[in-house]
């Protein structure tokens, strides 16, 4: 049985419909020591900002190898946004992460994407090389943003 008192409105971010191409869960790699590791990315459209999408990027954990992991346990990375919509034609946001071995540590930004049927690729590349080497198979989004 449930039962709700008084008066109150819902304040959870609807989480936005989408077709995933290949897979929510981002596998890559860091800057040292063999880092590896994978990455959630989800996406909610935030309360109150219409043509906006939250993007949060939560760690499944990152492992490394050798003695510069043990001295930094941090696997450093750039994920890059691209997005493509009625109002944006293939915007590109930067995005610097940084997750060590524990599993849950989240990077979350608000993208501005415009309203209506909207495509998100995220890709990763190397955090200190001059040259964008793509370092993981990426993954595309198909949503509707309100």
């Amino acid at each position: 049985m449930l039962t709700f008192l008084g008066p109150g409105t819902a304040s959870a971010e609807p989480q936005l419909p989408r077709i995933t191409q290949y897979s929510e869960d981002i596998g890559t790699f860091g800057d040292h020591s063999y880092c590896r590791g994978a990455f959630r990315v989800g996406m909610v459209a935030p309360n109150g900002k219409r043509g906006v999408v939250r993007l949060t990027l939560t760690s499944h954990g990152f492992t490394g190898d050798g003695a510069s992991w043990r001295r930094d346990p941090n696997c450093r990375f750039i994920t890059e946004i691209t997005i493509f919509s009625a109002t944006v034609v293939g915007q590109q946001t930067s995005i610097p992460v940084a997750f060590g071995p524990r599993r849950g540590e989240k990077v979350v930004r608000d993208i501005r994407t415009g309203s209506g049927p909207v495509s998100i690729g995220v890709l990763t590349y190397p955090s200190h090389n001059p040259v964008r080497l793509q370092q993981s198979f990426g993954a595309a989004f198909y949503t509707i943003v309100p």
